[in-house]
């Protein structure tokens, strides 16, 4: 992310919530290898958390959900896979950027992973730190309708088979996105202020 900043001369972005983790202050919580019975979750535990420090680019997002350069383009507060998580949406033509408050594959499966078969699921479990802040988003992007959406894992979605789909994880997001009682289900995090994250 910073090679790529330095050498475009371009800003990042961020909500406030997701500063400490990108201006080398915190690192991300440790993953939950807990979640799923896939090969992933357990290489969580290898993935790079942090701390980054991206400062010489990092600026927070518009306090009035614009997006700098993009004026079509609003910012969505989605918590629940990170505290400062967020979404991109687009009126216009109702075209969702969605990160990872949800994604389009099966993302504890590394087979689902290579193959990136898409099915319709909640954000990556092993990385998900508040399960009822990732409902609410999902509740929030539904509510939308979008005609396209875009996801930080898994192919793009459209038309009528995306809102069916999104519509049914969150009807019933603790059935098909919730691991049952694991770290972060029974302890999620929460951003008691904009440097510091704490277990409830």
């Amino acid at each position: 992310m910073d090679t790529l900043a330095e050498e475009w001369q371009v800003p990042i972005y961020a909500h406030e919530l997701e500063l400490p983790y990108l201006n080398g202050t915190a690192a991300y919580p440790p993953p939950d290898p807990s979640v799923g019975g896939g090969a992933m979750p357990a290489l969580s535990v290898l993935f790079p958390r942090g701390p980054f420090d991206v400062s010489p680019w990092l600026q927070p997002l518009p306090a009035d959900h614009s997006v700098p350069e993009l004026p079509d383009w609003q910012w969505m507060h989605t918590p629940g896979h990170t505290p400062g998580h967020v979404s991109f949406w687009r009126d216009l033509d109702g075209t969702l950027i969605a990160g990872d408050a949800f994604v389009t594959t099966n993302q504890e499966s590394v087979y689902a992973a290579l193959r990136q078969t898409p099915e319709m699921q909640g954000p990556p479990a092993y990385y998900t730190q508040n399960w009822e802040q990732a409902e609410a988003s999902v509740k929030l992007l539904a509510a939308l309708d979008p005609e396209y959406a875009v996801t930080g894992h898994g192919y793009a979605f459209q038309g009528e088979p995306l809102r069916t789909a999104l519509h049914e994880l969150a009807d019933d997001f603790r059935n098909i996105a919730v691991p049952h009682g694991t770290k972060y289900v029974t302890h999620p995090t929460s951003a008691e202020t904009g440097t510091a994250y704490v277990r409830k």
